[in-house]
């Protein structure tokens, strides 16, 4: 069973890109196969080389390289995202135990990337790169790349190495440089690419991302800079940050493909909940709670993305409620009314159902969402661990954004029938007959968000709200909704099936943003909370950050950085468990480069602050 889709594998490019250090043993493996045919081809060959087993800088192709780290940079990102959407109940996160969760595997990936492949690779490029042989292209974007993962290093551990990094004879257990060092020496690199970028061409390097385009590669470092700088609060530098991806056109994002096999190159989501077997894949409540309104359609506070994000595949979830509209009048108070339905538990398939609430989420907003939701939608509240009933068919799916699955098309008041002599015996099919499988939707062609445009506004609004500029944090978070609103619809084509009859026109969108923009302008600036630690009324940082992490979806690898920086939204669900430990400031060290370098010692705890954190506390993380 695969709950997140993290677990998964993806070889989105390999057909067409080969890790370099491959090439190399294929290439004098294939000259060993021939040599008796070519013998004094292969003695040339192997006289060019440095070592027998892999090719000098000079002989390595800088196309084949970027492509390396191009790819690197993809899985790094994808490690950031998920954990940092776990963090953030962007999705649901599996475990009570905030250090079992965030361990020392936590960061593994883009330690190995960046280490391993980034660096030496970029190397390489650089040791090519000369005005007889233009490279400014290749190393710009790559050094953009190098510094984004640094950073977002440096925000999950704190010290990372860096000065001694790579350098194995004067060095061979390299010590960690200071953070805050750390973080200098990757905006230095950002200032260096832009450098060389400019006017640069991407000559035959493949660009995975923005098709070759300089500027877009410089908007991103900018964009990059401007997220580093809302970190250590130099909000001044936020707001007037310019040359940032501030246009959709703009978005830095992965494209997934529709192949299955040689390589599956769909979006890990799709392959997870798309299946002959059912959905995997456990979506989070709070998100969904934020979403969904009381009534769904019926509701002014229903977010018009929520039908895109996720696919119900029933209508109604065991000891919570759906709508039913009586279109004929059987119980015969007028035709037309809506009724609620209560479903009654089901401890087959969701076992919390028949129990009571847990103690420590009484009397809090979690009382309604710790077990099911409302309208069909089936999840499970942050950390919920316990096992896995059969609900693969009735667990609600990744929709058509950013996974390329279903858009959803369905009602949320279903017809009201029955055929027996109680009118109050309601009996409607226990499913749609809309269940998920191969082939459905968009066959996978989705997006791993990067750097989006609506987060440049969401940031901007954030930064202008710590200067007390509540007029141009307002206009900045309309901007940012709206952005998000218009990319997440566009994904509704991918679905060239889908009944788009309950798809939000123009008008509920226009609905939607005014009542959100009217909710930050009469909001206080500060939370008022409850005896719980949760917002009786919500302030303006509090509301800004529930929709900078509704647009975070499928990404969230900003969410932990605002979290700490805000130490909000305190409105978020608290741990499925009771005694969760300490909400990480950092993460452990990767346990593989502990055990192999002495001079890196392993955190015991997840309280390390980072040199930007201001140390606030979220009521939402810790009991």
């Amino acid at each position: 069973m695969k709950l997140r889709r993290n677990h998964f594998k993806i070889f989105a490019s390999y057909i067409k890109i080969t890790i370099m250090k491959n090439i190399y043993k294929f290439l004098i493996l294939t000259l060993v196969a021939t040599g008796t045919m070519f013998y004094s081809c292969e003695t040339i060959v192997l006289e060019e080389l440095t070592s027998p087993n892999a090719l000098s800088p000079s002989q390595a192709d800088p196309d084949l390289l970027l492509n390396s780290v191009q790819l690197a940079y993809r899985s790094s990102m994808v490690t950031f995202n998920n954990n940092g959407a776990d963090t953030g109940r962007i999705d649901m996160m599996f475990g009570t135990s905030y250090l079992n969760r965030f361990g020392g595997g936590t960061m593994n990936n883009p330690w190995t990337q960046l280490y391993s492949g980034m660096i030496p690779d970029i190397a390489a490029i650089e040791a090519q790169n000369s005005p007889d042989n233009d490279l400014s292209f290749h190393v710009g974007i790559a050094k953009i790349m190098q510094a984004d993962v640094m950073l977002q290093l440096v925000d999950w551990l704190g010290d990372i190495v860096f000065s001694q990094a790579n350098q194995p004879i004067e060095f061979p257990t390299p010590e960690v440089d200071d953070d805050a060092d750390v973080y200098a020496a990757a905006l230095a690199l950002l200032s260096e690419a832009n450098t060389l970028l400019n006017g640069a061409s991407a000559g035959t390097a493949t660009d995975l991302y923005f098709g070759g385009s300089a500027d877009s590669w410089m908007k991103l470092g900018n964009s990059i800079k401007m997220r580093a700088d809302l970190n250590m609060g130099n909000y001044s530098s936020v707001v007037n940050a310019s040359g940032v991806i501030d246009s959709t056109a703009d978005d830095f994002e992965f494209a997934y493909g529709t192949n299955q096999l040689s390589p599956d190159n769909r979006h890990p989501d799709y392959v997870a909940d798309y299946r002959s077997d059912g959905a995997n894949i456990y979506n989070s409540h709070w998100l969904m709670d934020v979403m969904i309104g009381d009534f769904g359609d019926l509701s002014a506070d229903t977010d018009p993305r929520r039908r895109y994000f996720w696919f119900r595949q029933i209508y109604i979830t065991p000891g919570n409620y759906s709508l039913t509209e009586d279109t004929n009048n059987i119980i015969g108070n007028g035709a037309g009314l809506v009724y609620f339905i209560n479903d009654a538990g089901n401890q087959e398939v969701l076992s919390c159902s028949v129990e009571s609430v847990l103690p420590h989420l009484e009397f809090t907003p979690d009382e309604v969402r710790w077990c099911s939701m409302h309208l069909g939608y089936w999840g499970r509240l942050h950390g919920n661990a316990r096992g896995i009933p059969p609900d693969n068919f009735s667990r609600t799916a990744q929709g058509v954004y950013p996974a390329g699955g279903k858009f959803d098309g369905n009602t949320d008041t279903w017809t009201y029938q029955n055929d027996n002599s109680d009118p109050f015996q309601i009996e409607i099919a226990p499913a749609w007959g809309q269940q998920v499988g191969f082939n459905l939707g968009g066959n996978g062609a989705g997006i791993e968000p990067m750097f989006l445009a609506s987060w440049t506004d969401f940031m901007k609004a954030e930064a202008n709200l710590q200067l007390g500029n509540t007029g141009a944090a307002a206009t900045y978070f309309e901007a940012g909704i709206r952005k998000s609103i218009a990319k997440v619809m566009s994904f509704g084509a991918l679905d060239a099936s889908a009944d788009m009859t309950y798809a939000p026109d123009a008008a509920a969108v226009d609905a939607f943003v005014a009542l959100k923009v009217a909710e930050f302008n009469a909001a206080p600036m500060a939370n008022v909370l409850d005896g719980n630690g949760f917002p009786s009324t919500k302030g303006k940082m509090e509301l800004l950050g529930e929709q900078y992490f509704v647009s975070q979806f499928g990404a969230g690898a900003d969410a932990f950085n605002f979290m700490r920086r805000t130490g909000l939204p305190a409105g978020m669900s608290r741990n499925f468990g009771a005694l969760p430990g300490d909400f990480p400031s950092t993460v452990l060290y990767p346990t593989g480069e502990v055990s192999a370098n002495p001079n890196i010692d392993q955190r015991t705890d997840l309280n390390t602050q980072v040199f930007w954190d201001p140390g606030l506390v979220n009521p939402a993380n810790n009991q």
